[in-house]
């Protein structure tokens, strides 16, 4: 009898290793896709998961939109309010982007102060309407600083085929809004 507890013991504290590498496992993993600040995905994911939508689509013949949003005035927040501030704001748009995109949206932390989403089964219209959104939703959230977002949006296939072409495109027409945005702050001074 008491060998056999002796091995039942044994095979306890087996089993308990087993399962607490298995949950370190996934902590390493989720920690490799995560981005650590917003909760999102990180770059990584990010790329993973518009490739798998690039194959996706050309497989289907489905549209897809890539939004790629860039936070407006960081810098001027950070040196106004301090780096926590800023990180706060970061986590605020993180915050937007995770509480209004479908289940089936990815939305990841593309870099800085820079966001992608990744909108399945969507073309140009509803990229309009979701990036019209977020804005507002940004604008409206009641907490200080007042923060806003530049949106810049591309289709596959119309903007581009490749990973390539569709962050070139994203990115032309989110530097167009800033650009835009900058001529409407010019004018009200």
């Amino acid at each position: 009898v008491a060998q056999l507890l002796k091995v039942l013991s044994y095979g306890v504290i087996l089993f308990g290793a087993l399962v607490d590498n298995a949950r370190l496992f996934e902590q390493i993993r989720q920690a490799a896709i995560s981005d650590s600040l917003t909760g999102l995905g990180n770059y990584r994911a990010f790329v993973h998961v518009l490739e798998g939508e690039i194959q996706r689509s050309q497989r289907t013949h489905r549209p897809f939109a890539l939004l790629l949003m860039d936070l407006d005035g960081l810098k001027q927040i950070n040196d106004r309010y301090g780096h926590l501030v800023g990180s706060r704001a970061i986590c605020r748009l993180g915050n937007v982007l995770r509480q209004h995109s479908r289940v089936m949206d990815t939305a990841a932390r593309y870099g800085g102060d820079e966001f992608a989403l990744i909108l399945p089964e969507a073309g140009a219209e509803a990229a309009r309407t979701v990036g019209q959104r977020i804005c507002e939703r940004l604008a409206s959230d009641g907490m200080e600083p007042h923060i806003t977002v530049s949106v810049g949006a591309a289709v596959y296939p119309q903007d581009g085929t490749t990973m390539e072409e569709l962050l070139r495109a994203a990115d032309f027409a989110l530097y167009g809004m800033k650009r835009k945005q900058d001529s409407v702050l010019r004018l009200a001074r």
